[in-house]
């Protein structure tokens, strides 16, 4: 197998100008979360629905996006990445319109599920199309832009413009303004992708593994099922144990499937490619290590430190505004030095902030907050985009499509494992100490600075987050290994 290294057919000014075609699937992505965080308690209202809709929001969205990345990603190597970026734009689009007009929660809900699929058709290739356009020395570059800065300007956006919106215009403009953007997408891929974007990279004409597709669909959907049950801590619900198993079986058969099947849905092989294999270990711990924290840092600031949500939001944006300013400088450098090691000082820098972090106490200052959750910030930025760096490189061009959905379910997977993980540890402290069987159930809840609540809700997070720092430290280690094998390469 080839990696996709030799040199881009655009000129160099053209290549900077078709990045834009990524940075905006990204940036619509991103600023979507954020603005239905702030949106969902006005659809409820207006709605007259329970908390239960806001969760079918989440899950249906995330059940969709991951059964489908992998599907996606074959289909850009058989028909182009173009095709699928113009498809995709298109079903994002006329999606976010009509949940605008949704007259209920049952269309809202179908609307975003049809909103999941045009952003797994997106998403799924964001990577590849990427590696495809930029030769090596400035792959790093590109895709510290397009994967890092934009990536954290939407997340920091997101809620910002989601509010704005809301108080003005109401929570339909919310959806309005996402078609709008993805309208600009398509048009951008239209006129901006090269014309051989919009062909297949297979050397002939191969049938799609619809067997595969619907195995991978069932079996992770499943998974992820069984662990969002998990962290809304419906531990006893026959459910959990019937979705895990079936999801683990159907999986199972699905690899099995694989490696058997003429043209395979994922080209088993490219996980004995080792800088892919342990790259995607190494970035599925660091999206563990980020999602821990990220469900229990607000949770520990407005309930430990007694902090509005306007100030814990302020108080979290030092992560994601040091991951945006880094990006494009470790990209750089990933073009320059070793990647994986790159990848390892990043996971390091992790595992020392979440051990600081570990530590805060209710009287903790806001510097020691934004000090740890800044050096978060860059301890990911220095990891993610010379990690995307050497995961793409590695693939070969015919497979670009693939591995890049790989990198969309990788992430997928750690963050729910990482946020079930947190939920246990802190829901089994608050259970030996109150009884309280889930984190969930601290949502608004008053707690006072002596109670057992808070106190077992400390213990749980304190041990969150050094087991997080534990496995970044894990991560780091497998980082190394394909740095040092490559030096005798």
């Amino acid at each position: 197998m080839t990696s996709p290294k030799t040199k881009s057919s655009l000129p160099g000014r053209n290549r900077w100008w078709s990045l834009s075609v990524a940075s905006l699937a990204t940036l619509i992505v991103t600023i979507d979360t954020g603005q239905l965080s702030i949106a969902l308690p006005l659809i409820i209202k207006e709605f007259d629905a329970d908390l239960g809709l806001a969760s079918w929001i989440a899950l249906v969205y995330a059940l969709i996006t991951a059964s489908l990345y992998l599907p996606c990603g074959r289909l850009s190597d058989l028909f182009g990445l173009g095709k699928l970026f113009l498809g995709g734009f298109i079903l994002y689009s006329l999606s976010s319109f009509a949940a605008g007009v949704a007259q209920g929660s049952a269309q809202l809900i179908v609307c975003r599920a049809f909103q999941a699929g045009g952003s797994a058709l997106i998403m799924a290739n964001n990577f590849a199309l990427v590696t495809a356009l930029f030769p090596p020395e400035e792959r790093g570059r590109a895709m510290g832009i397009a994967g890092g800065t934009i990536s954290a300007l939407g997340y920091s956006l997101g809620p910002v413009l989601g509010g704005l919106l809301t108080h003005v215009f109401g929570w339909r403009s919310t959806f309005y303004l996402s078609g709008t953007l993805a309208l600009a997408g398509f048009a951008a891929a239209r006129m901006l992708l090269p014309p051989e974007s919009f062909k297949g990279t297979s050397a002939k004409k191969e049938p799609f593994d619809f067997a595969g597709a619907i195995g991978f669909a069932t079996g992770i959907s499943s998974l992820l099922l069984s662990l969002a049950l998990v962290q809304k801590g419906q531990w006893q619900d026959p459910l959990v144990g019937f979705t895990a198993i079936a999801g683990a079986g159907v999986l199972s058969f699905f690899v099995w499937w694989e490696k058997r099947a003429k043209f395979p849905l994922l080209d088993l092989n490219i996980f004995r490619i080792p800088a892919f294999a342990l790259g995607n270990t190494a970035r599925w711990f660091s999206f563990i290590t980020m999602s821990v924290i990220n469900l229990l840092m607000p949770f520990f600031l407005q309930l430990a430190m007694g902090l509005d949500p306007l100030r814990t939001g302020i108080l979290i944006a030092p992560t994601s505004v040091t991951m945006a300013l880094l990006a494009p400088l470790t990209g750089w450098m990933s073009e320059r030095f070793a990647p994986g090691r790159l990848c390892a000082l990043g996971l390091a820098v992790n595992g020392a902030a979440l051990v600081l972090l570990s530590f805060l106490q209710p009287g903790s200052s806001a510097t020691e907050v934004v000090f740890g959750l800044a050096l978060m910030g860059v301890g990911m930025g220095i990891f993610q985009t010379p990690n995307n760096n050497l995961l793409m490189s590695s693939v070969p061009r015919q497979r670009l499509g693939v591995g890049s959905s790989v990198l969309s379910i990788v992430r997928s997977l750690g963050y729910s494992l990482g946020a079930t993980l947190a939920t246990a540890i802190v829901s089994y402290f608050l259970l030996i100490s109150t009884g309280t069987t889930s984190l969930q159930n601290l949502a608004g809840r008053a707690v006072a600075d002596n109670s057992l609540v808070l106190a077992a809700f400390l213990r749980g997070y304190r041990y969150a987050l050094l087991i997080a720092a534990g496995v970044a430290v894990a991560g780091a280690l497998v980082s190394l290994w394909p740095a040092r094998r490559d030096e005798f390469n």
